[in-house]
């Protein structure tokens, strides 16, 4: 599908060697430009096997000319590069869009940094509480929680792929390149827009998923459930009368206020009925068990690197393409002949 396509790689750890593996799935050529040291998430490696298949890894000491050298004859001929340093070290590299730009001007250039302009170290935790997404998802507990999903490492990855193919088809069209630049953390505000709508107008974060008694987990005999009712009379009426409960007519704005009294009142019912019954119970309402992480789907794959790894491929499926899903993982700097 994007076959034809060169993705140069200035990164390490999530954001942008996510990005560039999402590419890399989708058919085009992913060069990890890596230091002596290699990326750091190398000594993790199932973890580096889950963000680096399908590319070429090439070492380059960046501070060495002969070496920078080698970086230009090859941007010279690629259509992408994606970095993910601070602001301002791409640039005392000499690695930086203007410097690129020289030499291919039809480059489309990617930087993720953590924050916009600021030269911050940060992961994503760091990012995620300077956006709220601490307090919002601690809401319920009255204190800020690290969520554990590192949603704008997610996040940036996802949005900067977006925006290459986006500025790779305006190329097609007119010839020109640009500079993308996306940090982490506008990539972790745009990850949350129910909440944003809300906060942003002078509002509190979503009752829906935080006072909302029909949208929580709960205690079953031998195990969690999920409840996922919204505003949605139908399915909170048939949740009710299926568990006997008094509260099938009550209004949304109802539930909410007496949110207390009736999620004690369905922890009371649901502790008394295993997993199982409450599935046939309540089949046709927003309603699932709480599971471990699944051992098998469609799009789980291999991974080749120092040994066999199992890892979760490209989520789509098309009519006419078959995403790389499953592949090779490069051992460090053994493509040298790039």
């Amino acid at each position: 599908m994007l076959e034809g396509m060169r993705v140069v790689e200035l990164a390490y750890f999530y954001p942008a060697p996510y990005c560039t593996q999402i590419l890399a799935e989708l058919g085009a050529e992913g060069i990890k430009i890596e230091p002596p040291s290699g990326d750091p998430m190398r000594y993790r490696s199932e973890i580096f096997a889950a963000l680096n298949r399908n590319k070429k890894s090439l070492v380059l000491n960046l501070k060495d000319e002969k070496d920078l050298s080698k970086f230009y004859e090859i941007v010279g001929k690629s259509d992408v590069v994606v970095e993910g340093f601070r602001p301002g070290v791409a640039k005392k590299l000499g690695v930086d869009y203007e410097s690129v730009k020289k030499v291919n001007p039809g480059i489309i250039y990617c930087s993720i940094p953590g924050l916009r302009g600021v030269n911050k170290p940060v992961h994503d935790i760091n990012v995620l509480s300077l956006a709220g997404i601490c307090l919002i998802a601690g809401k319920k507990f009255g204190k800020p929680i690290d969520p554990n999903v590192q949603l704008s490492d997610f996040a940036s990855a996802v949005f900067a792929a977006i925006s290459i193919l986006a500025a790779y088809v305006r190329k097609i069209k007119t010839g020109e390149g640009c500079y993308i630049n996306l940090s982490m953390l506008d990539a972790a505000l745009a990850s949350v827009p129910l909440h944003s709508a809300r906060l942003l107008n002078g509002m509190d974060v979503a009752e829906d998923f935080v006072s909302n008694p029909g949208y929580d987990v709960y205690e079953a005999k031998n195990g969690y459930v999920s409840v996922g009712i919204l505003d949605e009379k139908h399915f909170w009426k048939e949740f009710c009368e299926k568990l006997g409960l008094e509260y099938g007519d009550l209004s949304f704005e109802e539930r909410i206020k007496r949110a207390d009294e009736i999620r004690k009142r369905i922890s009371e019912v649901l502790k008394d009925k295993s997993v199982e019954e409450l599935e046939g119970i309540l089949e046709n309402v927003p309603f699932s068990a709480v599971r471990n992480f699944p051992k098998e789907s469609e799009i789980f794959c291999e991974a080749e690197y120092d040994k066999k790894y199992r890892v979760v491929g490209f989520p789509a499926t098309f009519s006419n393409f078959e995403p790389k899903r499953s592949g090779k993982v490069p051992k460090l700097g053994e493509d040298r002949d790039i």
